[in-house]
């Protein structure tokens, strides 16, 4: 019998994560009280329904999203004829279960088998242990790639302090998960999914997962947590080719590795058993954007965008391709939206809604986004690099150098902060200081190019198609020529600048180095020509 303590924990309402969990549990639970029992046909089942409820299981023990999804699709049928019912209930309810915790590990966050669940409990009082599992894992968080949404924390760690954290529900489910996978896997699942208030380490969990060596479940959490293993992977997908979620792990692996060509193929291919979920589509909006295939990246970003209207990295994803694209007024529609929404990438859409109000030469409105951005994000060097290329253009130079300067604190790096100041000194006669800054910004295009032409040889190497890498290579060496003309550029205006500053020397390495390049050959020349005939 139920204490009074538990009977108020169960009363709690609980408001869970995009206010998914709306069922009051005081509520469920008297409902639960006054069902009536299940009637159950008198006679053996058909051969044929009992043959669908073997395949169910047999799903199931796949241990992978699409056994789970198919599994379901079997029991919801079965679990409306009366003769099977009593049969294949909790099986029913453990696919339901496994399915809402996968669901979070590939970044999925959909309330439906919560739902079901606990309607199927409502309907058979004897199953009320399986409804603290359906609150905890709907308040899961999902593994994903920035902000899906807005979730309410207090009501997260509220689901994890009266439910998870009861002694008797914790002891109990660690008696069954010493002998049995199903709990093992829910018992690992539940209490290391909840971020930071998880316990920082659960010597029970690690335990189970060096137990069930044979189960699929415990092996895919192994082969997931603490991080993803490329091998553990790889091998459930030889057993299972229909592990799509293995792929979609095995892309973030790629990711994590910088190698992008083949992140896609893993992602394409979780694409085949995981549409619905918005992470698997933000891979790919995120990896076309990085090979510079806009029209393509906006696609997925939309595709996201149907899936989870309030992603906020997505929307700032679409706005970026459109930026590049020079569909200014459209990213600016899409930022503002993300700003509506407000507390997420604030900092960032501020950021890209000044870059495009400066392409528009709207500069009023650039000045007051990029004032905000700076404000959301004060040692971003990309955000001061811009701040001074928007009062540079003003005419305001002393902010322009403030800005700049302000850039290269954060980041010595930043060619637009270094170009910005060659051009500001040498417009003040500065001449020392102007040749210092395109100095400094000629070399780091230098590196730049090397990286440019390791991507070049990566595309010449893949198995694209002949098309798409003709494409991507057209694109990156396109790149490459403007890398190498901005950086004769910045050569060529260095070598200026040291000739006016009487630093001959210099100027005639600088002048060297430029005229390696054919459009700025003949100046160069005439550059080492004067100099030598001042000698």
């Amino acid at each position: 019998m139920k204490t009074e303590k538990t009977r108020k924990m169960m009363r709690t309402k609980f408001q869970l994560s995009a206010a998914a969990a709306t069922a009051v549990l005081a509520g469920t639970i008297s409902l639960i009280s006054c069902a009536p029992a299940a009637k159950v046909e008198i006679g053996p089942p058909p051969a044929e329904l009992e043959s669908q409820a073997a395949d169910a299981e047999a799903q199931v023990r796949r241990g992978c999203f699409v056994g789970f999804t198919r599994a379901i699709r079997i029991y919801e049928d079965l679990y409306a004829r009366p003769a099977m019912r009593k049969k294949i209930t909790v099986p029913y309810l453990k696919a339901l279960l496994l399915k809402a915790i996968r669901e979070r590990e590939v970044g999925i966050l959909g309330h439906a088998h919560y739902r079901k669940g606990v309607e199927i409990i409502k309907d058979n009082a004897s199953l009320q242990q399986f409804l603290p599992f359906f609150v905890a894992a709907d308040s899961l968080s999902p593994r994903t790639r920035g902000i899906m949404q807005d979730i309410s924390i207090i009501d997260v760690k509220k689901v994890y302090d009266d439910v998870l954290m009861q002694q008797r529900l914790k002891d109990d489910l660690a008696v069954k998960a010493s002998s049995d996978d199903f709990y093992a896997y829910l018992y690992v699942a539940l209490y290391t999914g909840y971020g930071y208030f998880s316990e920082k380490k659960d010597n029970l969990a690690a335990q189970l997962l060096q137990s069930f060596p044979e189960s699929v479940l415990m092996k895919y959490k192994n082969a997931i947590y603490p991080r993803s293993n490329r091998e553990r992977l790889e091998a459930l997908l030889l057993k299972e080719p229909e592990f799509y979620e293995a792929y979609h792990n095995l892309g973030e692996v790629a990711i994590s590795e910088g190698s992008l060509l083949e992140a896609e193929g893993h992602f394409l291919k979780a694409l085949d058993g995981l549409s619905e979920s918005p992470q698997v589509h933000i891979y790919l909006a995120s990896i076309y954007t990085a090979t510079e295939e806009f029209e393509k990246s906006l696609e997925y970003w939309d595709k996201t965008l149907a899936l989870s209207p309030q992603y906020r990295d997505a929307l700032l994803g679409k706005a970026v391709s459109l930026s590049y694209l020079a569909r200014y007024n459209d990213a600016i529609d899409v930022l503002n939206k993300n700003v509506e929404l407000g507390f997420y990438l604030l900092g960032e859409s501020h950021y890209w809604l000044a870059w495009n109000y400066h392409e528009l030469k709207d500069g009023v409105r650039a000045q007051a986004n990029i004032e905000e951005s700076k404000g959301r994000l004060p040692t971003n060097s990309e955000v001061f690099g811009l701040a001074g290329t928007i009062a540079f253009d003003q005419g305001e130079l002393d902010r322009a150098e403030k800005e700049f300067k302000e850039a290269l604190k954060h980041n010595g790096a930043n060619t637009e902060a270094l170009f910005g100041l060659g051009r500001l000194y040498g417009q003040r006669s500065k001449w020392a200081d102007s040749a210092t800054h395109f100095e400094r910004a000629a070399f780091i295009f230098e590196r730049s190019e090397g990286a440019i032409a390791a991507k070049i040889a990566e595309i010449k190497s893949s198995k694209l198609s002949e098309e798409r890498k003709a494409k991507l290579l057209a694109k990156k060496e396109q790149q490459l020529k403007v890398t190498q003309a901005t950086k004769a550029t910045a050569f060529i205006n260095a070598a200026t600048s040291h000739a006016n500053a009487g630093n001959k020397p210099k100027a005639l390495e600088m002048a060297s180095r430029a005229a390696a390049h054919p459009q700025f050959k003949a100046r160069a020349e005439e550059i080492i020509k004067q100099i030598k005939n001042s000698l």
